[in-house]
């Protein structure tokens, strides 16, 4: 059977205890939802959730696939310290497509709304955030395709329901469909697009792709999917769609027309404010009868996580060819997986922290920090880096600023390059080089041996009410 949502949900019934839960009590989507992960969340428990019982809709909803890393590790059958080696593996071995025809029997055909029946109302009209101007689109897989290439692209776009046929989307400054959708609107065309709101997480983690725009993403999703993603001709617009989703929206962005979209709960944990957009008509919902929608909770960890692999896997790459004693990297959920990376390195030439630092800004331009450390330094632990911060740095020679560079209009300390009082996409960046000072003799770290730590069993010592 072809990898799908039902698939990895399947896969889950074998995963530890706890991994899954189902909600047969009916819950509101308007902040209900969302607020029994918040609780779980604060709890340090992070289950993926099917809802059975959406109040409003027919659809059931799965959210939290993506909580922790250990769970992108499921994904692809790995754990959480090895998912990005194997997420590189994946990414770069490009599956092409199949193509159906269209009178292809496919489970996303099994209900298609047309015209006036092609009510997104019908759909879960989640309301992630307190603040959030309404419900969103926080998870659609939106596909656009180029219209001088051909290559489609994928990506995950904050898109505000208005009405039965109509939303606004955010496509931001730099992204690959705010690039498409000017090319279309330059022509005085819209560009037609389709929300996928359910499939195999892999999709989701394809549509964060950090590669040359020139990759066709659908075959990005095949290689972490490990087999074709199947696809079938859409029904009103010019696109293929897969077959094998929950749910496909279908609509075009219309040309010359802004409205205001937002405010809306952002990666940054705060606020993304209102700001004039475009506007998508929609013209079609195909569905599965006993569809399921795969929501993700905006403004949180899922939010986050989502989107750092293919950004670390990316930042791996890119800092080991500057700097080949690389070690590790970490975007931590601290710096929301976006701003902040922890980099570690074994001994190397002088100025080696500063190369890789660099190395790590050209890679992705949403970081603002980089923390350099020695090989001894674990940057998955936070703490190790900041014991490296607080012991190994000297202020005034480890620390560089870098002004007015590029981050992203969503950073709340960003501003306009001539007007520091105005919202804008542009902000300082800084390296602090936390390795050891080379001309200062080495202390050697006091600690109990590894191998004897290590080799300990506590059960050999506590009693089991100790152990809990």
């Amino acid at each position: 059977m072809p990898a799908d949502l039902r698939s990895f949900l399947d896969a889950l019934e074998s995963a530890p205890p706890g991994s899954l839960a189902t909600i047969t009590r009916e819950v509101d989507p308007n902040l209900q939802l969302t607020g029994l992960i918040r609780r779980l969340q604060a709890d340090g428990r992070h289950p993926v959730l099917f809802f059975e019982n959406v109040k409003g809709t027919s659809c059931r909803v799965v959210a939290n696939a993506l909580a922790t890393r250990e769970r992108l590790g499921f994904v692809f059958g790995v754990s959480g310290e090895q998912v990005v080696d194997e997420y590189l593996r994946r990414q770069d071995r490009l599956i092409p497509v199949e193509h159906l025809e269209r009178g292809a029997s496919v489970p996303v055909r099994e209900v298609v709304m047309t015209g006036e029946a092609a009510n997104i109302l019908d759909l879960p009209q989640i309301v992630h955030c307190g603040a959030d101007a309404g419900p969103y689109f926080a998870s659609g897989v939106v596909l656009a395709r180029d219209p001088d290439t051909g290559i489609y692209n994928a990506g995950v776009y904050r898109t505000q329901i208005v009405s039965e046929r109509k939303v606004r989307i955010y496509p931001s400054a730099a992204t690959n469909l705010r690039y498409l959708y000017n090319k279309a609107e330059a022509k005085g065309e819209a560009l037609e697009v389709a929300w996928v709101l359910g499939h195999h997480p892999a999709l989701l983690l394809a549509s964060q792709y950090r590669g040359p725009i020139d990759v066709d993403e659908l075959e990005v999703a095949g290689g972490l999917l490990g087999e074709a993603l199947r696809m079938v001709p859409a029904e009103t617009i010019a696109l293929e769609v897969p077959a094998d989703a929950e749910i496909v929206v279908e609509g075009r962005i219309l040309p010359g027309i802004r409205e205001p979209e937002g405010p809306f709960g952002e990666f940054t944990w705060t606020l993304g404010p209102a700001e004039m957009n475009p506007v998508a008509e929609i013209t079609a919902v195909t569905r599965r009868r006993d569809a399921i929608y795969l929501d993700v909770f905006s403004a949180h960890a899922e939010h986050n996580l989502l989107g750092m692999l293919p950004r670390e896997a990316l930042l791996r790459q890119r800092v080991r060819a500057a700097v080949p004693s690389l070690k590790a990297v970490s975007m931590p959920l601290s710096g929301t997986c976006r701003f902040t990376a922890y980099v570690s390195i074994g001994a190397a030439y002088p100025g080696a922290a500063k190369q890789a630092a660099m190395a790590a800004f050209a890679s992705d331009s949403f970081l603002k920090q980089v923390i350099v450390v020695d090989d001894d330094i674990d940057v998955f632990n936070e703490a190790d880096v900041m014991w490296a911060v607080a012991t190994r740095v000297q202020a005034d020679r480890d620390i560089i600023v870098i002004p007015d560079a590029w981050t992203n209009e969503l950073d709340p300390s960003a501003h306009q390059p001539n007007d520091r009082t105005r919202r804008g996409g542009v902000n300082a960046k800084w390296i602090v080089d936390a390795t050891r000072p080379a001309d200062l003799p080495v202390q050697p770290r006091a600690d109990v041996p590894d191998e004897v730590w290590r080799a300990i069993r506590p059960e050999d010592f506590l009693a089991e009410r100790d152990l809990r």
